[in-house]
């Protein structure tokens, strides 16, 4: 029997997915990969079969049975007890009460909020910067504290512990639950000084649902509002650093938006498609027999469903590495995912690189790179894959009054 092929596969320079998925579309669309913990799981690399796995209830996302198999050795936040790892019907009563902050309403609602934090952050940039410490991390943890009423966070420690927690390589296991354990411990800390002093958001919300009518256990809330700040950050920015390259080497695309900004949203949509920061981490084991278009998954066995694999598939997106403004299919594609659990905050994700990008392309037209986009580094050793920085400089200051558009 050949070796199975180590999983998640390395990827390709500028970070795009390795040409492993390709090559196993086209010779075994649903095979078998090793993942780092030594188990054994099935990869989708087509989009019919990841959309298959993401919808059928057939497949469980609570890994707690015994035998199922783990991405890492040891603790992972993708495998972490919280909203992803669950099932209904408690998947859907937490999932329900946190639903309704996300609707496209309500997140449209935050647009001006956004654009006026994005317009003052660049306002007092220097005329060079670094993107991704300046920009496209602290931007999202701001309007994620906006959505859950907390004054503020501690930006520092946060990013240090998304770090940690995301590692995959450069810290040992035990470190890395010391740092989910301290984060938890800030986040209860959090929770306990917004019950002394109690504001509007998210977070009232989910606190009342805890001590008012008890569909929250504490350690749930905790659990979620955890899951809030670091999925509300860390994904974004990542998607925008690695957007910004693409926009600015070559630079034509870049271009491109600031004289024609109402092809931002399309844009944003190819982004999403072309620019997923990793794979998808998250093991799903079948209940039963499961019967795919490319194969069958027999009961207690994992698969992950492939986003990388999915999002390039050729037979849903011609010419799928190209950001294609015309292409038809592109709200299609899978970056966040299908079925019940289906990303919380697609909606707010999308808002977010929408307005950047138009405060960007309106009030830092001559945006550029510093050096080459081939010389930045990135991430080693982490289930983000993102450059380490977007190092830019732009020669005109921005003007007094935010844009408005991508309404």
């Amino acid at each position: 029997m050949a070796e199975l092929e180590q999983y998640p596969f390395m990827p390709g320079p500028r970070g795009v997915p390795a040409e492993t998925y390709a090559k196993r579309r086209e010779q075994e669309p649903l095979g078998k990969v090793r993942l780092p913990s030594g188990d054994t799981v099935y990869l989708t690399t087509t989009y019919q079969d990841a959309a298959a796995v993401m919808s059928d209830p057939r497949f469980s996302r609570d890994l707690s049975r015994p035998g199922s198999p783990r991405m890492f050795p040891g603790f992972t936040i993708a495998e972490a007890p919280g909203l992803s790892s669950m099932d209904p019907p408690d998947h859907t009563r937490q999932r329900r009460l946190l639903s309704g902050v996300f609707t496209p309403r309500q997140v449209n609602g935050w647009r001006p909020r956004l654009r006026t934090l994005a317009a003052e952050l660049i306002d007092a940039l220097p005329e060079e910067f670094d993107l991704l410490r300046d920009l496209a991390f602290p931007l999202p943890v701001q309007i994620i504290c906006d959505v859950l009423g907390v004054p503020g966070v501690d930006a520092v420690r946060v990013r240090a512990w998304s770090d940690a927690i995301l590692s995959t390589s450069s810290l040992t296991e035990e470190e890395k639950l010391a740092a989910a354990m301290e984060f938890y411990g800030y986040i209860a800390e959090l929770i306990a000084a917004h019950r002394e002093h109690p504001g509007d958001g998210l977070l009232a919300t989910m606190i009342h649902a805890r001590d008012g009518e008890d569909r929250l256990t504490e350690d749930e809330l905790v659990r979620n509002t955890l899951g809030l700040v670091l999925a509300g950050h860390e994904t974004t920015g990542s998607v925008l650093a690695r957007s910004m390259l693409r926009l600015l080497d070559p630079r034509e695309g870049y271009e491109r938006l600031v004289t024609e900004p109402g092809l931002i949203p399309i844009v944003v949509e190819e982004l999403l498609r072309l620019e997923q920061p990793g794979d998808s981490p998250l093991i799903r084991v079948a209940t039963e027999d499961v019967e795919l278009p490319s194969g069958v998954v027999r009961k207690g066995e994992g698969v992950i469903a492939s986003f990388a694999g999915a999002n390039l598939d050729p037979s849903v997106f011609p010419d799928p590495d190209v950001m294609d403004v015309r292409r038809e299919t592109t709200q299609h594609h899978l970056a966040f995912g299908r079925g019940p659990h289906y990303c919380l905050g697609a909606n707010l994700a999308r808002m977010e690189l929408q307005e950047i990008l138009g405060v960007l392309v309106e009030r830092l037209p001559d945006l550029a790179l510093t050096e080459p986009a081939e010389d930045v580094p990135w991430t080693q050793g982490s289930i983000i894959v993102r450059p380490v920085r977007v190092p830019v400089r732009t020669s005109g200051r921005p003007q007094a009054t935010p844009p408005a558009i991508c309404g």
